[in-house]
């Protein structure tokens, strides 16, 4: 009797552990999926799709709205921005697993955060956070329990080497440059364009881990009439080879997003039913591909009229998922103590 009066517990202690371990080895995908925005019923959530556009499925079900999906390197978590602490009534920061579960949110303390990156290792994140008096680049690690002031701007994106940080500046006049920082040393510099300019670069500055360009929508003249005629464009991390991808003659060409392989281009554009939708672009072809093909009601409005492209993973080009024996050493002695 008394063997089987230890074995009990011992076996609820061993089912807690395969739930914790479960919750936390989070299983990344084993083929490519690309995460996005959708505002198709009624508010924005995050969904997931295949690169053909086939598949989609939604992962967040929430009243608030859930933006800027980005997978991190090993693909186990999906980062987003979501304005669901109503107390606060801005944006932070949340991580979720690839299936939409285990939503919790990175830093203890509410402030309004937004626009995440990983860096490549997958320990740290770079965001903007709006504070009095502008809006800022800070890095933080991915615990919550450390971040750092670094710059002043918005839309960071991460070397793939980790060792530099792009991000744009001169929202305020219309000048928006993009500035690239050294992340040991602190010091910046001006990328594109050199010069301060009358131009507007949209918020959605995207490094490539492949091929070690930048891509962004560029609107050469920032006319306050045409403040949405953005087109999309590539250039090297040195500031040269500039390059326009997609066509002058469409609008709302924004948010470009890379392929894992740095070959092709998701973005926004918007459909011959007035909807923003998302699209596909292999570098060197004139010819897109829509991925995304929503109706809204128009009892929504035309401002939920989206679909906004997040993060595109490959597992073939993914961090490798590390084990963690000192994380199981700990959970088993627990158990053993129990």
């Amino acid at each position: 009797m008394k063997h089987k009066n230890y074995f009990l517990p011992f076996v609820a202690s061993a089912a807690l552990l395969c739930v914790s371990i479960s919750s936390v080895f989070a299983k990344a995908p084993v083929t490519p999926k690309i995460v996005f925005r959708s505002s198709r019923d009624g508010n924005r959530e995050i969904y997931i799709m295949n690169p053909d556009g086939s598949g989609q499925v939604r992962l967040t079900h929430h009243r608030a709205d859930d933006v800027r999906p980005t997978w991190s390197p090993t693909g186990e978590h999906i980062l987003f921005a979501s304005d669901r602490d109503r107390f606060q009534r801005s944006w932070d920061l949340y991580l979720m697993d690839p299936d939409g579960k285990n939503v919790r949110r990175v830093f203890g303390k509410s402030k309004d955060r937004s626009n995440a990156a990983w860096s490549p290792d997958g320990k740290q994140i770079a965001y903007s956070r709006r504070e009095l008096g502008g809006t800022y680049i800070y890095i933080g690690t991915i615990d919550g329990k450390k971040e750092e002031r670094v710059a002043i701007g918005s839309s960071p994106a991460w070397s793939p080497d980790g060792t530099e940080i792009a991000f744009l500046s001169g929202f305020e006049n219309k000048q928006v440059q993009i500035n690239i920082l050294n992340v040991r040393t602190k010091k910046q510099k001006v990328l594109f364009p050199r010069e301060a300019q009358p131009s507007w670069i949209n918020g959605g500055l995207v490094w490539s881990l492949t091929t070690d360009k930048l891509a962004f929508s560029w609107n050469q003249e920032a006319d306050p009439k045409n403040i949405d005629m953005e087109t999309i464009y590539t250039l090297n991390s040195d500031g040269t080879g500039l390059k326009q991808i997609t066509s002058d003659a469409a609008p709302r060409e924004t948010l470009p997003v890379w392929a894992p392989q740095g070959d092709a281009l998701l973005y926004n554009k918007v459909d011959k039913h007035n909807r923003l939708q998302i699209f596909k672009i292999a570098l060197g072809s004139d010819v897109s591909e829509q991925l995304t093909d929503t109706f809204i009601p128009k009892v929504f409005g035309e401002f939920f009229q989206a679909n906004s492209p997040g993060d595109w993973f490959d597992p073939a080009f993914a961090l490798p998922v590390a084990p963690k024996p000192h994380l199981l050493t700990t959970m088993w002695g627990q158990v053993k103590q129990k």
